[in-house]
């Protein structure tokens, strides 16, 4: 069910809601970036307000696997620790630098990169290394200050947005985009400051709210040299 519906620019709608709800109700989607539940059970314990919560649908990789069923095109945040996406044609690693990684402290390397599963055809451009870094991402929690590079988290599990940047390069400008697990909208950031069409769903309204300042934030601040791409028809892409 969708409680609430934010359309913040032609080709950027943001839902809060159950996506295993929404999507069915979306028009085309040609690729899907997100950041799923990883399916381990995950609790933070790093002190900031969401200490102890838990990712809804983290228990297991069903929600994700089901959710992203209908898509053939998905680059999708991961784990080592459970299986990636079903038909994954490859796998990237988001290094998060030598701050990252807590994990096991009596193991001697800090688990500081997860894994990005990529599967489809749509995904093109330059052959560049399959190991990513984007901007430094501050761990601490503090209010919404702006999109800079030091922009700290809203979220426990929020992305540097040059990180989604470099994967939405990956596709075709027409291309629009789905984060059926949007969080704060980093991917959605990513998106407009790209020209990209967007549709992100939320369920947490917390998260939703943030989303929306952040995304309409990154609309206020375009990039002159970048045009938000007229609609394209589905056989463009192929």
């Amino acid at each position: 069910m969708t409680s609430r519906i934010e359309t913040l620019a032609e080709g950027v709608t943001l839902y809060l809601g159950d996506c295993r709800e929404v999507i069915y109700g979306l028009g085309w989607i040609d690729a899907v970036v997100t950041d799923p539940p990883y399916g381990i059970n995950h609790s933070t314990s790093h002190g900031a307000s969401w200490e102890g919560t838990r990712i809804a649908g983290d228990n297991d990789t069903t929600l994700r696997d089901d959710v992203l069923s209908d898509f053939d095109n998905v680059a999708a945040f991961g784990t080592w620790k459970t299986p990636p996406i079903p038909n994954c044609k490859g796998c990237l690693v988001f290094d998060k630098g030598p701050a990252s990684g807590m994990g096991d402290l009596a193991f001697p390397w800090k688990g500081s990169f997860e894994l990005i599963h990529v599967r489809g055809n749509i995904w093109r451009g330059s052959r560049d290394e399959g190991v990513l870094r984007g901007h430094v991402q501050v761990s601490y929690e503090t209010q919404f200050k702006g999109l800079g590079d030091r922009e700290s988290r809203s979220h426990p599990h929020q992305k540097p947005v040059s990180l989604c940047e470099a994967l939405i390069k990956k596709l075709p400008a027409s291309a629009t985009i789905l984060d059926p697990f949007m969080g704060s909208g980093t991917t959605g950031v990513a998106a407009v400051k790209l020209g990209r069409r967007f549709t992100g769903i939320e369920i947490e309204p917390k998260y939703f709210d943030i989303a929306c300042r952040r995304i309409q934030a990154a609309l206020d601040a375009p990039d002159m040299f970048i045009e938000r791409p007229k609609p394209a028809k589905q056989e463009s892409l192929l």
